[in-house]
């Protein structure tokens, strides 16, 4: 028997789905506004409160708690989710912290690339939320 890879957003109650993508909306215009750093797991320039400029983790974390150092149980799934859109096969041997962290700090990656990738994270988000707000029309069993 095969299963079928759930992506770990679809798995989440559809309450999380606009919490979670207001984190990547929020990490995409602090990198935007403020800059967007890089180097040896940086994850922010600045106060953590009020960061200058951030990493693509150093944002989601800021995002989601208000502090660019400080984790809870959305910005993990924040992190799980980002992960799973630059490892979408989950070949990658590494936790969150350093796949995310690895891409971030590519030589080649760019300001505007980061932002493309919490972006796009976050339409996909709204997307999925919109697909399971919307009204089942299966019919309704009236058997007890």
């Amino acid at each position: 028997m095969t299963t079928s890879s759930v992506p770990p957003l679809l798995q989440q109650p559809v309450a999380v789905l606009p919490l979670v993508s207001g984190i990547f909306r929020r990490g995409a215009r602090l990198i935007a506004e403020r800059g967007w750093c890089r180097g040896e797991g940086l994850l922010y320039v600045g106060s953590p409160h009020r960061p200058e400029a951030a990493s693509l983790t150093g944002a989601l974390l800021w995002a989601a708690t208000g502090d660019a150092r400080a984790q809870n149980g959305t910005s993990r799934l924040a992190l799980s989710v980002i992960r799973s859109r630059v490892d979408p096969h989950g070949t990658a041997h590494f936790d969150d912290w350093e796949l995310l962290c690895a891409w971030n700090d590519t030589p080649s990656r760019s300001r505007a690339q980061t932002i493309a990738l919490l972006m796009s994270a976050h339409t996909a988000a709204i997307r999925d939320w919109a697909a399971d707000a919307q009204p089942s029309h299966a019919p309704v069993s009236r058997t007890v």
